[in-house]
């Protein structure tokens, strides 16, 4: 069992780096890894082993501690974005068009 657990505290830690990267594609996948691994686990608990009870806490703790870093990570985005400088017109509204050609006579 020891073996099962440092399996599962070595995808958590690669879930949390891949988060704290900003590497969201890789978090994704280092989640679904994380969860047949604890899947795995769970199912060969017998029913009621007080095992269990730890990783669901590993696990509650696991997820809300990924989505405040998620969460961080976005405000962080959005702060950048916004101090970004305001795009200025290139291009100013068409002016009346002009004629190509005059009479004259």
């Amino acid at each position: 069992m020891k073996a099962n657990e440092a399996d599962l505290e070595a995808l958590a830690a690669r879930l949390r780096a891949r988060v704290g990267e900003g590497r969201y594609r890789e978090a994704q996948s280092a989640l679904a890894d994380y969860c047949r691994a604890l899947r795995k686990m769970v199912a060969s608990l017998p029913p009621g082993d007080p095992g269990l009870r730890g990783l669901e806490n590993d696990w509650q703790r696991l997820q809300d501690e990924t989505r405040r870093r998620v969460l961080v990570g976005r405000a962080h985005a959005a702060a950048r974005l916004a101090r970004l400088p305001k795009i200025r017109l290139l291009y100013r509204e068409p002016s009346l068009p002009r004629h190509t050609w005059e009479c004259s006579g």
